[in-house]
């Protein structure tokens, strides 16, 4: 049934289109989460900011 229904040609140019798509998101978010650096403001003191945020840094 597979065989009957689906070219080679078509299953790899899903494969391939996936994969495009996929690193392209992956490379969208990369570059997003890049952006969004949390920094400690001037007034709060460092006991306050570990508090709110901690060490999410992995």
């Amino acid at each position: 049934m597979f065989r009957e229904n689906y070219s080679i040609e078509l299953v790899l140019s899903a494969i391939i289109t996936m994969g495009v798509i996929l690193m392209i998101v992956r490379i969208y978010l990369k570059i997003i989460n890049s952006r969004n650096d949390i920094r400690k403001p001037d007034w709060l003191s460092d006991s306050e900011f570990e508090e709110k945020f901690g060490s999410r840094k992995k």
